[in-house]
This record gives C-alpha cells, structure tokens and sequence, in this order.
C-alpha cells in the first residue's frame, strides 16, 4: 500500500540529503542506492547542475532539489533490498537518465519507507529545471502503484466519498465482489442506468430482489436502506449513504436525472446532424450530387477479392473509392516523400539505414557525454575541494579536522583520484587564470554532443512516423495491386 508524497528543497540540499543516507536509519549505508553521484560527491553534483545556463547555485527561492517520500504498509511482505529497487526502478520510470538522484530505504520505523533525494536541474548543459506542477503528482503515484502491483504489492485505490475501513478494501483488493457492499454498489449502479426516476429505480432494485427499507437520520431525514437479494433476515441493512458518497438517495436522482440529461443531449445531436446532412444533400444540384457520390469515403482499400453480390453499383462504387484512395496515397508518394510506388521499398529501407546510423551515433555521444560529464563533475568537486586540503595537509590536527571536514575531504579524495591518470588537468584546476578557460572548453564540447544527439534523437522520431505511414501505403497500394511482396 505506497503511499508517495514530495517536498520542494529550497535551501541547500545537503541536509536532506545527509538526513536521507543515515547509516543507523539504512543498515549501516547498505539500502542506499546511487544514480549518477556518490555519498561524498552529491552535494556537489546538485550543486554543478543548479548552477548550468547561467544560473547562481544559490538562488534564493528556487528549488534546488526534490524530496520524494514512498511509504510501504505494516502489512505489505516486501523485503528492504526490494523497496529499494522499487524506489530505483520508480525514479527510472518517472524521469529516464535526466536526473542525479540517490534511493534510501529506511527500516527504523514499523513501515519500509524510501527517501528519494533528486537534483532540480537536469544533468544536461541546459540547467532545465523539473515542472513540479500537480500532474507531477498523480503520475508519481500512478507510477508507483503500477510498479507496486507488478512485485505484488497492495495500493490504495482512492474515491471520491466515503471512504472503505482496511478489513473492506483488503477484502475488495483480493475479490472485487467479496464484500456485500461492493456488491450492493454493482446493484444499485446497474439500475441508476436503466430507471426513470428514483421511484423507478426503487421497483427495479424490488425487482432484482434486492431488500429495500427506510429509515431516519438526523443528518439525511428519510434514507433508503438496502440489502442483498436472497439474504437472511441476520444479514445487516446498509443505508445508502454508507455505501460511499454517489449512493446517498439525493445523489441517486442525481446521477439518474444526469444520465437521462445526457441520453437526450446526446439524441439531439445525433437529430441535428441527421437533418444537418439531409438539408446539404437535398440542397444540391445534380452535379453537386454526382460529385459527392466520387469523393474519397474510406481510409483503406475495400477488399474486392469476394465480389458475391448482385449489386453492381455497390461493385462499381468500391473499385472507384480503391482507386481514389490509391491515387491520394501515390500523390503523397510523390509530394511528400519525392518518390512513387515502384520505389517505396527503396525509401523504407533508407529511412531505415539512416535510423540505424544516426542511432549508432546517439549511442557513441552519449558515451562521450557520459565520461565528459563525470570529468567536468569531478573538475568541479576538485576545484571546490583542493584549498581543504590543503589546509588539512597543514593542520596541526589532522583527526579533528578531518571530522570537520569529512565531507568535503572525501570529495576530493574521489575527484583526485578520478584525475590521476590526468595529473596535467589539476595544475590547470589550481590556476584561477586557466582552469575557466578550460571548463568552458570542456562545457561547449559538452553541449555541442547534446545538441548534436538531440537532433538526431528528433530525426529519428520523425523518421518513425514517416515510416509507419510509407510502410501503410505500401501495405494498401499492394493489396490495390494484387501484389504478394512475400512471393517476390
């Protein structure tokens, strides 16, 4: 049963994120799991990305980061290892590779809980930030619980109205039509739809042999109680409005009036456009008519393969529109793609080759981007770290320094080591004077690969598009030519 919530992070996430990877709270750091970062290095890495397109990392009233909260119930069997891949597999499926994010699986309280920790700003040199708006909301859970149902798990399916106790909803979970309520819902929706009025709906549940008394409530007056058709005298009346909040007797009239609203909206306009076609047609020259009669009526070839009919008409009629659509789809052939039936095949198989081409390019980039990314992150780190170590080179107290400054030492001695096999590149990140020009160097290379892999990302979606609808044309011309591709 996940329950997902977010919280915005303003100020600096480092306290989040601290707060988040707790060893006593994650067995020791174990069911903590990392996406494009380490434990000393995210601060940094969020930090980086915030700052990209001009932006100060900084910013006062700009959310910097995001706190996503997935709770697990007390009765839910799921293992700590297992929500933590839930958790990974949810940020995943939510945002691809856009984001850096870290996963902690907290198991100090009586519920399995996740602390998901994400960056604000993409990892790209374009320093976009996350649309927090409502939808981001609804899709986190519609995400959550599709992934919860897959490992098994239960979710909360919510209503509008009166809300089920656990004992009903885990009851409905295991069998739709266990409960008694859940089967007096299914009645009573059954004959919403075909009375005419409450009265109507009353005789027609009397009918079903469903039991129907009334009662009195201070807060609803008279009330309509209900129980289901061959049941005991034991068995307990339910009172309408205790079904939940569509079933009260008011919003009964309610939904029958408003279905019966709607049939006739509906019967009006389907009237409308009946006699909307008639005056056309009956307001059309002989000439007009004919033309009507050779216009395109259909979106794919009728097939004339059984022409069992005395209707010649009919016969003449269905060729004509074959031939019609044919030809519309030839002059897209020709307008659209600069080629004709003869060439189709010819023209799939390039957009085809052209797809596996630049594809293979999309993969080779975002391997360049991927390790020009982790250099500038680790340029960054190194360039914010190098002076506190120093210090702690010099400190008197190295031990107590060092618990001081834990975090950042650590940082550095990850991004040096990254830079070992480079050692030219940390004389260029200690000069002030020099290593701008060098990441901004590094920062362009950067952003023309993802200017690069972007548009080839969108040629190839186009392509897609153009080839689902070339290999439909040749589909129909063939099947308009009597033509087998497979016999060929």
């Amino acid at each position: 049963m996940a329950v997902t919530k977010i919280i915005k992070i303003k100020s600096s996430p480092k306290a989040c994120i601290k707060y988040a990877i707790n060893e006593d709270k994650t067995e020791e750091g174990t069911l903590v799991s990392y996406f494009q970062c380490q434990k000393d290095t995210a601060d940094y890495i969020f930090k980086l990305a915030n700052s990209m397109n001009g932006r100060k990392a900084d910013d006062e009233g700009t959310v910097k980061a995001y706190h996503f909260i997935q709770s697990f119930a007390k009765t839910d069997t799921v293992s700590p290892e297992e929500a933590n891949k839930i958790g990974m597999e949810l940020m995943k499926k939510m945002f691809g590779g856009s984001y850096t994010f870290l996963c902690a699986t907290h198991v100090d309280r009586d519920h399995i809980h996740n602390h998901i920790v994400m960056c604000a700003a993409k990892r790209d040199m374009s320093g976009r930030k996350l649309n927090d708006n409502l939808a981001l909301l609804h899709k986190l859970r519609q995400t959550s619980d599709d992934i919860c149902r897959q490992h098994g798990l239960s979710v909360i399916d919510k209503k509008k109205g009166k809300g089920k106790d656990y004992k009903e909803w885990l009851s409905d979970l295991e069998n739709p039509n266990s409960s008694k309520k859940q089967q007096l819902r299914v009645l009573i929706d059954s004959k919403i739809k075909v009375a005419n009025d409450f009265d109507d709906f009353i005789e027609k549940m009397k009918e079903a042999g469903a039991g129907i008394d009334f009662g009195n409530s201070k807060k609803y007056g008279r009330v309509t109680k209900y129980r289901l058709p061959d049941a005991s005298d034991k068995d307990r009346w339910h009172r309408g409005y205790s079904l939940g909040q569509g079933y009260s007797d008011e919003m009964i009239k309610k939904r029958i009036a408003n279905r019966i609203r709607n049939e006739e909206v509906r019967e009006a306009k389907r009237l409308e456009r009946a006699e909307k076609r008639k005056a056309e047609k009956a307001a059309m020259s002989k000439a007009e008519k004919a033309i009507d009669r050779t216009k395109l009526k259909i979106t794919k070839m009728i097939d004339t393969s059984d022409m069992s009919t005395d209707n010649y008409a009919l016969i003449r009629w269905r060729n004509k529109q074959n031939a019609l659509l044919a030809e519309k789809m030839k002059e897209t052939l020709r307008d659209k793609y600069g080629t004709d039936y003869t060439k189709i095949r010819s023209k799939i198989n390039s957009l085809e080759a052209e797809n596996n081409r630049k594809a293979a390019s999309i993969k080779k980039n975002k391997e360049a981007i991927t390790n020009i990314r982790t250099l500038i992150e680790n340029c960054q780190i190194y360039m914010d770290t190098f002076k506190t170590n120093d210090r702690f080179e010099k400190s008197t107290d190295q031990e107590r320094y060092y618990q001081r400054h834990d975090s950042e030492l650590n940082a550095y001695s990850s991004a040096s080591a990254y830079l070992d096999s480079t050692i030219a590149v940390k004389s260029i990140l200690r000069d002030p004077e020099r290593n701008k020009g060098y990441m901004d160097k590094l920062k362009q290379e950067l952003a023309k690969l993802e200017e690069i892999t972007d548009i080839y990302e969108q040629d190839i979606k186009k392509n897609e598009k153009d080839l689902i609808e070339l290999k439909n044309i040749e589909k129909e011309l063939d099947k308009f030519h009597n033509r087998n591709r497979e016999e060929l």
